[in-house]
């Protein structure tokens, strides 16, 4: 018997799926359709085969409809890598805040990809995970290994990509969730002194332009974007830390060619290599984030939660410090109504050739640099900016003050504050606040 040969596949429209075909090896009718490029830029596709020619045509509708619903479909060697970049980029970024998603993109693309990545879908196992845990804490070469805390927060975010993938049964086991997850470091945590915290509130008095900055760190516990987001027309008889600056990367607006550079970047139709440099660049976010823009990468934001989302009573020393930077702000370029402004920009690297004074929001990253930097001019030892909050809770327990208002005062989610403002006791809260300022014996 003279075997069939095989049809050759007519072209038609992507996603459509070729021309159904019968295979000459077994008899069996085909037909195939292209998916999303691989990130390598090879070419994907789907092949479904059934003994009857309608048969064939009723499977490949079904992946056609899962193809048009979630923009890819399971195929035999899909590869965790391959999966990963269709979770982050159709589900993860629709739910999770800028920030949280730079985190997602870091872990992803630094540790999680690289050590397990060419993995196929189907075949993970438990020891895959286990891998993944080693990769990041034992040494790599020049890297040296990393703290297991990073290894943690890489094990949870590939357990809720698995956990999609389970959920549209691409995986029929969710195998992070079957390892235990690396345990967290125990962090040597370091806090500034009370009477060290004096000694940098003096130094900051010292004629430095955003002395009042830290005075706001060390007097409030507000959190570094708090402070340097914090808006003339919240500042009143109390603040009001409602909002949070925050400096976020660009995204590309457009689409990628399909092509890549020499180094594996993807190349857009901008032509642009960055995403800020993009003529139709976007912030991907989700859609219950509140935010204004301000300028450039800076925006403002809601906290994360209620309880960080507060309003504290304003009293001496903090008063009197504040009205003074009120007075100096009025005098300088605000295009945003910002408590605080960056200093001026010295041009092209030299010290003799400084710009004035635009207004612009403080750069976080350069805020962090500054605060150790007044800490190695005050003499006192090197702590994390954010640890100030430990710094004015130890000044407020010195204080007497009970730890229900110490909560409240910092926003910690023990003692959770919501938009029920009314709710607070601000006499209390006010009475706390004065007994730090007592603390520290500063003259206002």
């Amino acid at each position: 018997m003279t075997p069939t040969k095989p049809i050759t596949p007519n072209k038609t429209a992507k996603g459509d799926g070729t021309a159904p075909y019968k295979r000459a090896a077994d008899g069996m009718w085909c037909m195939s359709v292209d998916l999303p490029r691989r990130d390598d830029g090879k070419r994907r596709r789907k092949v479904v085969v059934a003994k009857t020619e309608g048969a064939v045509k009723l499977k490949m509708k079904e992946v056609q409809r899962q193809l048009l619903r979630d923009g890819d479909v399971v195929t035999a060697n899909q590869t965790l890598e391959s999966w990963l970049n269709i979770w982050f980029r159709d589900i993860a970024l629709k739910k999770v805040r800028p920030k949280t998603a730079a985190t997602y993109r870091t872990m992803l693309n630094q540790y999680i990809i690289p050590s397990i990545g060419k993995v196929r879908l189907d075949k993970l196992t438990p020891d895959h995970v286990r891998k993944l845990e080693r990769f990041i804490t034992e040494p790599q070469g020049e890297r040296k290994g990393l703290s297991s805390t990073t290894a943690n927060q890489a094990h949870r975010i590939l357990a809720v990509a698995l956990k999609y993938a389970e959920r549209e049964g691409r995986v029929t086991k969710n195998v992070a969730v079957l390892t235990d997850a690396p345990p967290k470091a125990v962090n040597d945590l370091k806090v500034l002194s009370g009477a060290d915290g004096v000694k940098v509130l003096l130094h900051a008095a010292q004629g430095q332009r955003l002395g009042s900055r830290w005075a706001a760190a060390l007097l409030t516990g507000a959190r570094q974007g708090e402070v340097i987001g914090l808006e003339i027309d919240r500042v009143t008889d109390r603040l009001d830390l409602s909002w949070q600056l925050q400096r976020l990367s660009w995204e590309h607006g457009c689409k990628p060619t399909g092509k890549f550079t020499t180094n594996r970047k993807a190349i857009y139709e901008c032509g642009k290599s960055r995403g800020t440099d993009c003529p139709t660049r976007k912030v991907t976010h989700p859609a219950n984030w509140e935010h204004r823009y301000l300028t450039g990468g800076y925006w403002l934001s809601r906290p994360k939660s209620s309880a960080g989302w507060r309003i504290i009573p304003l009293v001496s020393p903090m008063h009197e410090i504040l009205e003074r930077r009120l007075e100096i702000a009025a005098g300088e370029p605000n295009p945003f109504g910002l408590v605080w402004t960056a200093d001026p920009k010295i041009h092209a690297g030299r010290a003799d050739n400084v710009l004035p004074l635009d207004g612009m929001p403080i750069d976080p990253a350069q805020d962090s640099r500054a605060w150790h930097d007044i800490l190695a001019e005050a003499g006192v030892g090197d702590v994390r900016l954010h640890d100030a909050r430990h710094t004015s809770a130890s000044l407020l327990g010195k204080a007497n003050v009970p730890e229900a208002d110490i909560m409240k005062i910092l926003g910690h989610n023990s003692y959770a504050v919501t938009r029920g403002y009314q709710n607070i006791d601000y006499e209390q809260m006010s009475r706390a606040m004065s007994a730090l300022s007592g603390q520290l014996q500063l003259d206002a």
